[in-house]
């Protein structure tokens, strides 16, 4: 969902929830900080294991509870940005770091403080955020979150046998928490340099006393994002769970589990996981962050969402709808926002290889766990973004595979975005689209005539190797290992049927032959990538890649 106001602060008042929870065990340990032993028949530790820092004279450091660290107000909140460095350990025994505000990294410095001289930090000049392998960070309130500011770093490294966790306290805590337990705490924010087309090209150049002269304000409290620097590095999320994040401020103003705001393509996003978001999974304003081995499970709005000028690369993504639980697009992407015109540069465009959309047919606001943010859908293109995605699978779980629409184009403001596809900027190669509601156009600017898109994945100067199937006898298609009985299936089987047993071949493209620099208002570029790999499979997993398992949460 678009941002486009700043916090309401009144809302920041809002009462202190007591939360816990527990989706997912860790292997305990009993190492922590600086190889300190607890005793396991005493959960209070000899030494004081909590993260410390020292700002502006004064020493800080958490409170030991239990196995628990907790940081009150002083430590970190809204109102106190953290300027210097700062590492969170893993805790022994499952302890999770319980912050009972905001967690700031770095200086925001806005268009006034800039403008006044002070230098907009570059290229990771600000504090760092390290997290390490195993550890658990918990946020008591929905409107608390972590947030990155420009020229800052968050380094969360966790491995496939110790994963990161974010998540509320009635998750860590009190092990309470179930999917319907959406909006616990804010999510991660990273706000980058990147380019924005929120910013005019003057605005990104350098100013008489700055580095540039972009300042865009980010949603939740004002945080400022935007740049001119593409390639910056804000650090790495890799092996890291995201859960039970995302709050709406008021309507037109959410936290996501994980917002990219302007976020460079030296930063590494790649096995990263939201589950159960209130709003998007993750969503991209603007910047060139690639990604891989993204999952979002049970997220209420948008799983994928890109806008404001974002150029980037995605393979091995999933999005699954459990039955029953709410959800919006796997996909929803745009150019620019509503009473924008679709045209701005820089434009948006995201090359998306291998992904897997499991929706469910439930209608916004029903189900056993209510979406107010939409029906369950696939794709949604508008406002003048464009796309190429390959070797792709979107479906059902519900019986027969009843479904909404599973990619749809709208032109909005103006022609932009299906003229984009006709003259094949868009491109849609060796994709399966199976389910009752098939493919549609919810608006076709009359410049764009008898436009469809059914039409379009067909048309072979353009795509190819595209199959939708939406007939009673051959629905549900047999693509997913064990979708008859599990209805969070998403490996990918090596040889698809349908309903009649009948195969449903799908011939693969190879993403490793596309160049590494493109531009979003032009056709495929060829060449050879350093991102993308020759796929084996159609979507995300299948059973000889099998990177879901091990780590995730909630399938």
């Amino acid at each position: 969902m678009k941002l486009k106001n700043i916090f309401a602060m009144n809302v920041m008042a809002a009462a202190l929830v007591a939360c816990g929870g527990g989706d997912v065990n860790l292997n305990p340990s009993t190492t922590v900080g600086d190889n300190i032993v607890n005793n396991p028949a005493n959960p209070t530790p000899t030494t004081n294991p909590c993260a410390q820092y020292e700002q502006d004279g004064q020493k800080l450091q958490g409170t030991v509870s239990g196995k628990n660290c907790v940081y009150n107000t002083t430590f970190a909140s809204s109102a106190k940005q953290l300027k210097v460095s700062l590492f969170i350990p893993e805790l022994a025994d499952g302890g999770a770091h319980i912050f009972q505000g905001s967690l700031f990294i770095g200086e925001d410095v806005d268009n006034n403080v800039a403008s006044a001289g002070k230098r907009i930090p570059q290229e990771g000049e600000g504090a760092t955020l390290t997290v390490a392998a195993g550890a658990k960070i918990g946020f008591e309130r929905g409107e608390d979150y972590l947030r990155i500011a420009r020229g800052s770093k968050i380094i969360a490294e966790g491995t496939k046998d110790k994963p990161i966790i974010f998540s509320g306290v009635k998750d860590l805590r009190d092990n309470a928490a179930t999917i319907s337990d959406r909006g616990l705490w804010g999510g991660i924010q990273i706000n980058g340099n990147g380019k924005t087309n929120k910013c005019t090209d003057i605005q990104r150049q350098p100013t008489a006393n700055n580095v540039h002269g972009c300042h865009i304000t980010s949603e939740g409290l004002p945080g400022t994002y935007g740049g001119n620097n593409n390639a910056e590095s804000s650090g790495v999320l890799k092996y890291v769970i995201v859960k039970h994040a995302g709050y709406k401020v008021v309507e037109g103003n959410e936290l996501n589990a994980i917002t990219l705001n302007a976020v460079g393509s030296k930063t590494i996003l790649d096995y990263v996981q939201s589950y159960a978001a209130q709003d998007d999974a993750f969503e991209w304003f603007g910047g060139a962050v690639n990604a891989k081995h993204l999952v979002a499970v049970g997220t209420s709005d948008d799983a994928f969402d890109f806008t404001d000028g974002y150029v980037g690369n995605i393979q091995f993504a999933l999005s699954v709808h459990p039955t029953g639980v709410g959800g919006n697009n796997c996909i929803e992407a745009d150019n620019t926002g509503t009473g924008r015109a679709d045209d701005i540069t820089p434009l948006t465009k995201v090359r998306v290889s291998n992904l897997t959309c499991v929706t469910n047919n439930v209608a916004k606001n029903q189900g056993t766990t209510p979406s107010p943010d939409g029906d369950s859908l696939g794709l949604l293109i508008r406002e003048g973004f464009f796309i190429e995605l390959y070797n792709s699978v979107i479906t059902s779980n519900a019986t027969g595979a009843a479904s909404k629409a599973l990619f749809t184009f709208n032109d909005t403001e103006g022609p932009q975005t299906i003229k984009g596809a006709n003259d094949g900027w868009s491109v849609a190669k060796s994709n399966l689209f199976a389910g009752t509601g098939g493919v549609a156009q919810s608006k076709v600017d009359p410049a764009n005539g008898t436009f469809t898109t059914a039409a379009w994945l067909a048309n072979t100067a353009i795509n190819s190797n595209n199959t939708v199937i939406t007939a009673a006898n051959q629905l549900p298609v047999n693509v997913l290992k064990g979708s008859a009985t599990n209805d969070k299936a998403y490996l990918t089987l090596a040889a698809i049927t349908d309903a009649s047993t009948a195969a449903v071949p799908v011939a693969l493209f190879d993403v490793s032959k596309l160049a590494d620099s493109f531009q979003a208002g032009a056709v495929p570029a060829t060449g050879t990538s350093t991102f993308f790999v020759n796929p084996t499979h159609l979507g995300a997993a299948s059973e000889t890649n099998d990177w879901v398992a091990g780590w995730t949460v909630g399938l």
